[in-house]
């Protein structure tokens, strides 16, 4: 079960995640199922929707009988019109990387102190479409905008990567990067990289 791997990363104190799935796997159940246990125990994360990815999960979860609550969830909307959530802010520039960091960390002020150790970003590989013939561009990414939040501790942070999308540059970058590597296949979760370098599946 997930909630094993979840409590691995509890038992650790944290850590930042990839979850890595294809076009054809369901990780909107997966988002669904960190959601629950979350908010069992009192949790309300942060969201960041990349492209509308939110409302694509909502909206699968729902034609397949599933519904999870994210209207008092606070989220960073970057990209696309649909709007899901109660959006604390949004940031649509991409290109311009200081003004995007500006915006963004004026946002983050606004993000509740009980979410602010809990993340979910959706959608990572459309964030990355403005750079696919631009590597150093996106490495330029990594080092202004995501690396240089790796030195906090005590945070839960869940990035979900539709790998079938991302390029492979994109991909390694953040395998590289990030603690722990869960890689959706079917309905089998596994957690491919953890710090102690364990492997092992769940159903």
């Amino acid at each position: 079960m997930l909630e094993k791997i979840l409590e691995t990363i509890e038992a650790r104190g944290g850590g930042f995640v990839l979850v890595e799935y294809s076009s054809l796997d369901h990780p909107e159940l997966v988002f669904a199922e960190i959601i629950t246990s979350w908010r069992e125990k009192g949790i309300k994360p942060l969201i960041v929707d990349i492209g509308d990815t939110l409302h694509i999960f909502t909206t699968k979860l729902q034609m397949m009988g599933v519904n999870i609550e994210v209207d008092n969830l606070p989220v960073i909307k970057e990209m696309g019109n649909v709007r899901v959530g109660n959006i604390i802010g949004e940031v649509h520039e991409t290109e311009d990387f200081e003004y995007h960091m500006a915006k963004y960390a004026q946002i983050v002020k606004k993000v509740p102190e009980e979410s602010r150790n809990h993340t979910i970003v959706l959608g990572m590989e459309k964030f990355s479409f403005t750079f696919t013939d631009n590597p150093p561009k996106l490495e330029r990414y990594f080092e202004k905008i995501n690396r240089r939040y790796l030195k906090y501790t005590d945070v839960r942070d869940f990035v979900f990567l539709n790998t079938s999308v991302a390029s492979e540059y994109l991909t390694k970058s953040l395998e590289q990067d990030y603690d722990y590597v869960l890689r959706l296949t079917g309905i089998a979760l596994s957690l491919v990289k953890t710090p102690g370098g364990e492997n092992f599946e769940v159903q």
